[in-house]
């Protein structure tokens, strides 16, 4: 593969991760990766609606599906909007759209840092029916791994990456990272560090790179589902998309194949 994505390659287990870059001609892009190591997580697909060009996952196998919970494991990935896209790994990129859509009534401009901010700013409760249970969407996810939401936000050459994880003392944690967009380079946030313990380490510290030299949506989207094989002896790959600014797009899901 000609896209260097090493940063992925050297990991055992990524979990989900989020990249936002540029191919060489300076178009950006954003890609979503998915990975799962129990059955729940690996009976979905993702998918792309015809009207509003999401991206989102979708179930293959009920049964397995239903051992998780829905709640947690189907929501909306890739959502673009105008000139911007935002991303993330629960059903939380719904108020990130919100949050977009909102801040275009008082400015043309878009300000990812802003828009991903203010989606976080105040608890938002959302009904999980199996577990019977109020799910806050700003914090961390209530499963046994506390999984960390990471969420992106894409306009005007610029990026913003997010992560609300759980930290060592049981208490809620944001981190928040802005960067601008350069031809043929990209920035990655997953939701662990990369190794395979029974209880996972959440992803900190400074954004993961990677290059890309690819120009077409197809090839990097190739070498993005290559990458997130890792090199633990498990191939836990589930799905990946990339998405251009434009809207070209392109799924890769591993049952497909």
């Amino acid at each position: 593969m000609k896209d260097d994505f090493s940063a992925l390659k050297n990991m055992l287990y990524i979990g989900r991760g989020i990249i936002i870059g540029m191919n060489p001609s300076g178009k950006p892009f954003i890609g979503y990766s998915l990975t799962g190591r129990s059955p729940s997580s690996r009976a979905r697909i993702l998918v792309q609606e015809k009207r509003t060009k999401i991206i989102r996952t979708e179930v293959i196998d009920r049964k397995s599906l239903e051992e998780g919970s829905p709640a947690l494991l189907l929501y909306p990935a890739i959502i673009p909007f105008k000139e911007a896209m935002i991303a993330g790994n629960g059903a939380h990129t719904k108020l990130i759209y919100s949050s977009l859509i909102n801040s275009l009534k008082n400015s043309n401009r878009i300000n990812p840092v802003s828009i991903l901010k203010n989606a976080f700013e105040k608890p938002f409760f959302e009904y999980d029916e199996k577990e019977d249970r109020w799910i806050d969407l700003t914090t961390y996810e209530p499963d046994p791994q506390n999984t960390p939401r990471i969420s992106a936000c894409l306009a005007n050459d610029h990026g913003a990456m997010q992560i609300v994880r759980c930290n060592e003392k049981g208490e809620k944690e944001q981190e928040i990272h802005e960067f601008d967009l350069k031809p043929g380079f990209c920035k990655i946030i997953t939701t662990y560090l990369g190794m395979s313990e029974k209880i996972l380490k959440p992803f900190n510290g400074e954004l993961l790179n990677a290059k890309i030299s690819s120009e077409r949506v197809e090839d990097i989207a190739e070498s993005l589902y290559a990458s997130i094989r890792g090199k633990s002896e498990q191939d836990y790959r589930v799905a990946v998309a990339v998405m251009m600014i434009d809207l070209e797009a392109k799924i890769i899901n591993r049952i497909e194949r």
